[in-house]
């Protein structure tokens, strides 16, 4: 179409459809990790799309990033060395990381990179730009078919000649520089230790680390083998690891979700929370993911989840659909029921048994048994009593 207002007309609308697009799809997601009777399996889902970060903000077509999600989804508790070959013929990451460039004669490096430094082994770790520059050449030729936007490898445009990558030879493919990265040890520490830290957000110590290493090589990269013996490790269970990782703005909202009995917040809302809370599914900051731990949390972002916890138990006093929201539909009954109602101290207890898992301090535990006891057993003091529950520093922890 010539360059003029009809043609301007059509990329609006074009943008918009996509912007409408991609909010569906971070609300489907939502949903299913609120609803999924595989918890797991969304949890790390959302570790390696901040693994495997790609954004909508260049990919720029929603169902690329959806198809991308399936993936993700689909090896999530498989195997690592499968996941990163189809990652690498995955077409938004091909978009993302500029692949779809990459020809004979003149690789794109960005992915080749990446590979090694930020999916793979970790930033300098072995690798030289010699390695990077050949792993480029092998990954030439991959494109995306415009009809079905699937995977396309453009044979006259791969680069068939011999390369030199980690001191070995051959006429390398994409695969082939999968294959010789699992090979060399430093993957599987690095692997352990980004998603040791992802679920226990505390250091791992080198001899567990290495051993865990050990035994994800000798499983070829099976995920699912890895996190089963994270959770028998007995240093996953320590003081020092049990209830200290500050909760993922996503994490927060689906868990709230779920400790409420309630469904989610508006799609609206969820979509503005996130956006402020620094964790916006599908716009990953960069290449490198989110930054996580405590970055989730300074004074701003606190604020914004106990207010958000305010509007969830409470609702809005901005009218729906300019921000507001009703409350959530919280069955009081299940939460508080009437037999602990009548006795403050067990009511303190069972609510810091649902939201926090654990006890309250003395003294804050005192505080909430006087408040119970001054303002009686009603629902609204119930919905008072919950906003405390779900605004205490304990409740952004894991």
């Amino acid at each position: 179409m010539p360059d003029g207002d009809e043609k301007r007309e059509v990329q609006r609308k074009r943008r918009r459809q996509q912007a409408s697009e991609i909010r569906a799809l971070r609300d489907w997601w939502l949903q299913r990790c609120r609803y999924t009777p595989h918890p797991l399996r969304e949890k790390m889902t959302l570790f390696w799309h901040g693994h495997f970060a790609t954004s909508f903000e260049k990919v720029y077509t929603s169902f690329l990033i959806w198809q991308q999600n399936e993936t993700l989804r689909a090896y999530a508790l498989g195997n690592f060395r499968k996941l990163t070959e189809e990652i690498s013929r995955d077409p938004a990451m091909m978009r993302y990381l500029d692949l779809v460039k990459s020809e004979k004669g003149k690789p794109n490096e960005n992915f080749a990179r990446e590979l090694m430094e930020l999916f793979m082994l970790g930033e300098g770790v072995r690798y030289t730009e010699q390695d990077v520059q050949e792993a480029a050449r092998a990954f030439t030729g991959y494109r995306v078919d415009p009809r079905t936007q699937q995977f396309l490898f453009a044979r006259r445009r791969f680069d068939a000649g011999k390369k030199v990558f980690f001191e070995k030879t051959g006429n390398f493919d994409g695969r082939d520089i999968v294959d010789i990265i699992c090979e060399q040890p430093e993957c599987a520490d690095f692997l352990v230790r980004k998603i040791w830290n992802y679920l226990a957000g505390a250091p791992i110590s080198d001899a567990l680390a290495a051993r865990l290493a050990r035994d994800y090589e000798r499983s070829d990269y099976d995920t699912a083998s890895l996190l089963r013996g994270i959770f028998l490790a007995p240093e996953f269970y320590a003081p020092t690891v049990m209830r200290r990782q500050v909760k993922s703005p996503v994490q927060w909202i689906v868990q709230t979700s779920r400790v409420l009995e309630a469904p989610l917040s508006p799609p609206a809302v969820n979509e503005q929370a996130l956006k402020l809370m620094g964790q916006t599914l599908f716009a990953p900051p960069n290449v490198k993911g989110w930054e996580g731990g405590q970055s989730w949390i300074n004074s701003s972002t606190f604020l914004l989840r106990c207010n958000l916890a305010g509007e969830m138990v409470h609702g809005s006093k901005k009218p729906e659909g300019g921000g507001g929201m009703a409350a959530l539909k919280i069955p009081w009954e299940e939460i508080a029921p009437a037999s602990l109602r009548a006795d403050p101290v067990r009511l303190v207890d069972a609510l810091s048994f649902r939201f926090i898992n654990t006890s309250l301090s003395p003294e804050d535990r005192e505080r909430f048994i006087a408040f119970a006891r001054e303002h009686g057993t009603d629902d609204a003091t119930m919905r008072d009593l919950v906003h405390l529950f779900l605004s205490t520093p304990e409740y952004q922890l894991t």
